[in-house]
This record gives C-alpha cells, sequence and structure tokens, in this order.
C-alpha cells in the first residue's frame, strides 16, 4: 500500500494558483471595491494590519516544508470573519488544509488583538472629545455630545462549567456587547462579557466607560454628555430621553434630536453585523 501523500498536489500548488497569489492580487491592482468586499479592509489598512502582526504570526520554514505566508494567513481570517465560510471552503479558496487553518486561526485572531491598542486608541484628551463633540453638532444638531452607547446581544457556545449563567429566553447562550460609538460611526469604547439577563444599565454600571467617566481618566469635558436610551440611567453627563406622555414642544424636539444623535449607536451594529457575520463564537471561561 502506498503511502499517504505529504501534501495533496493541488494544495502544493498553492504559490502559483491560490487566491492570495492570484485573485486578491488582482482585486488590490483593478477593483478596490471587489477587494473591500472580499476583505471587509482597503487594501491600505490590510498592509497596515500586516505590517503589525507580521512578527507574531509568521513561522519558519523548516526542510520538511515551507511555512504559510502571514499574508495568507491573515486573508484567510479576514474572510472568515467576515463571511464565516467553513475551513473547508477556505481550504479551497487559498490551498491551504482545512486542518492548518484551523491551528493558526487562534493565533492571527489573538495577534489582532495584541495590537489592537496601536489602531483602536480611544479620545483620551479634552482637544479630541470636542473634536467629536463639534461634529456631533454639525452632523446631528445636538451640541456637547461625546458619543451614543447601546448593547447588543452575542450568541455564543456555552463555556464549561457555566451552567445557566449565559443562558436566554431563546433558548441559546448569549453575552452582551456594550460600546459607545462616535459621530461618524467609529467604536470608542468596548466592553463584553456580561451575561443576557445583565441589565444595560447594570452593564454601562461596571463598564470601564462608566469607571473612566467617574475617576475623570478619559479626559472628557466638563460640558460633555453621552446619550442613551431609555435602559440607561439619568446623569448629568449621560441624557436620555423624556419618557412621560404629555410633553411640551421643547421636549419633543429635545426627543427628536437626541434619537437622531442616538441611533447611530443602533446603526453601528447594523454595519457591524453587514461587515462581519456575527457567528456563534466559543467564549472561554475567562
Amino acid at each position: 500500500e502506498k503511502k499517504r501523500m505529504w501534501v495533496r498536489k493541488w494544495i502544493h500548488r498553492r504559490p502559483v494558483l491560490s487566491a492570495s497569489n492570484n485573485l486578491f492580487k488582482e482585486l488590490a491592482l483593478e477593483d478596490p471595491v471587489a477587494y473591500h468586499k472580499v476583505l471587509r479592509l482597503t487594501r491600505e489598512k490590510f498592509e497596515e494590519l500586516l505590517e503589525k502582526v507580521h512578527p507574531l504570526i509568521q513561522k519558519k520554514d523548516t526542510q520538511m516544508r515551507p511555512a504559510i505566508p502571514s499574508r495568507t494567513k491573515l486573508e484567510i481570517t479576514l474572510r472568515y470573519l467576515a463571511t464565516g465560510d467553513s475551513y473547508q471552503s477556505l481550504e479551497l479558496l487559498f490551498r491551504v488544509p482545512a486542518c492548518t487553518i484551523c491551528t493558526f486561526l487562534p493565533e492571527v485572531l489573538d495577534a489582532i488583538r495584541q495590537v489592537s491598542w496601536d489602531y483602536l486608541k480611544p479620545p483620551s484628551t479634552p482637544e479630541k472629545w470636542k473634536r467629536i463633540m463639534n461634529r456631533y453638532e454639525t452632523r446631528w444638531n445636538f451640541p456637547n455630545c461625546a458619543g451614543a452607547i447601546d448593547g447588543k446581544y452575542i450568541e455564543i457556545i456555552r463555556p464549561a462549567n457555566s451552567g445557566s449563567k449565559f443562558f436566554n429566553y431563546k433558548g441559546t447562550y448569549s453575552i452582551v456587547l456594550f460600546a459607545m460609538v462616535d459621530d461618524d460611526y467609529n467604536f470608542t469604547f468596548v466592553d463584553i462579557g456580561a451575561n443576557d439577563r445583565t441589565s444595560d444599565s447594570a452593564v454601562f454600571k461596571d463598564s470601564k466607560l462608566n469607571q473612566g467617566l467617574e475617576n475623570k481618566s478619559i479626559g472628557l469635558p466638563e460640558n460633555a454628555v453621552i446619550v442613551g436610551d431609555d435602559a440607561f440611567p439619568l446623569r448629568t453627563n449621560l441624557l436620555k430621553p423624556y419618557s412621560r406622555r404629555l410633553l411640551t414642544e421643547k421636549e419633543l424636539i429635545f426627543n427628536y434630536r437626541l434619537s437622531r444623535a442616538r441611533r447611530i449607536s443602533e446603526n453601528i451594529f447594523g454595519i457591524f453585523v453587514w461587515n462581519l457575520v456575527i457567528f456563534t463564537i466559543n467564549k472561554s471561561d475567562s
């Protein structure tokens, strides 16, 4: 009986025929829109991210076989996040064995997390916050607004030994993604991990954003406010709509403008889901 080949022939032709070495190069040069649809990043942003994660994910070649290039690893990871494609589907597209993808995918995701503070730095000075506040007033007619907050439920695979902690009314398991966004649909603060039965108010209370507001460590100007829906607590720096039925004209106008300013936080989750498929994730106990 013949021994099984170390590499299947069509996979061995990856350097010549894979999407990474053909299609993606063509799209980068000829069709930037299609390139963005495939990876959900512009070519410039991809190259910037690759430069940061390369030292963390590139392996050395061995005598047995060459290492998978860091570029291919990152392309596969971004395609996986964008579509939720199976490992088998990615194997056919990139000519990388599914078992290999399964091995390096968590490593690439962790590398992206490690370098995230290099490109996901939240505003930290009054000057940076004031730029957001000025744009909010110009675009949404709501003065002194530094951001809008909201939460979204993310379905997960039940962590081991967690019992019913993350169980929700739909019969699945989920955690809460809490975020604040600026006027231009950028996340400025993110907190994730609370279980589905935790209220938005409680999630906000335990968030790093709230801690930063209380100890004044995030550099927010004294006159700055954040907007949210009725689920959040009313504070001097956290505004929500008037909830009683009979409202004055001024209160109705206030509610309308606050709703416009706050709607960004709802819209961004829609954009998030559209650009990155939110599939069931495996959450560890930590």
